[in-house]
């Protein structure tokens, strides 16, 4: 009895060492490639885009690209014309969809010196476009390093 017990510890116990030494993909790092195909996607509907000036974050500091981004999120971006109204849609959403946490050991602080959302100025859409494109290239790079 105490022989099986100990060796289904030991099995158990192996497979959790084995599958936390396992490194898959960076999930943070695909989703974020994936996010600068889909603002490249909404550069090309730029014109379709509601005129109206949108708050963008830009010279973000190095701790606070995540809470940058979460200001990109909360932006409206409104189609003009109800052609493309659909393809927007579906597009914003991606962009909206949560980012995966960083993984152990690359875990970014959160700091109260981040500025609020309302604090940054408002661009025209294709200048929000670009400043959300070069944050996300931001985060790649630092993922990389």
């Amino acid at each position: 009895m105490q022989g099986t017990l100990i060796c289904l510890l030991v099995i158990f116990l192996g497979t959790v060492a084995h599958k936390s030494s396992h490194q898959g993909p960076d999930r943070l790092l695909i989703r974020l490639r994936q996010l600068i195909d889909v603002v490249d996607e909404l550069k090309n509907y730029v014109n379709d885009l509601d005129p109206g000036l949108l708050l963008a974050p830009e010279d973000v500091k190095t701790h606070c690209e995540r809470s940058a981004f979460s200001c990109f999120q909360e932006v409206q971006l409104k189609s003009a014309n109800a052609g493309n109204n659909r393809t927007i849609c579906a597009l914003t959403k991606k962009l909206k969809r949560r980012l995966p946490p960083a993984s152990a050991g690359r875990t970014q602080k959160q700091s109260l010196t981040c500025p609020s959302c309302d604090s940054y100025e408002k661009t025209p859409p294709k200048e929000f476009l670009e400043r959300l494109k070069s944050l996300i290239q931001k985060m790649v790079q630092q993922r990389l390093s």
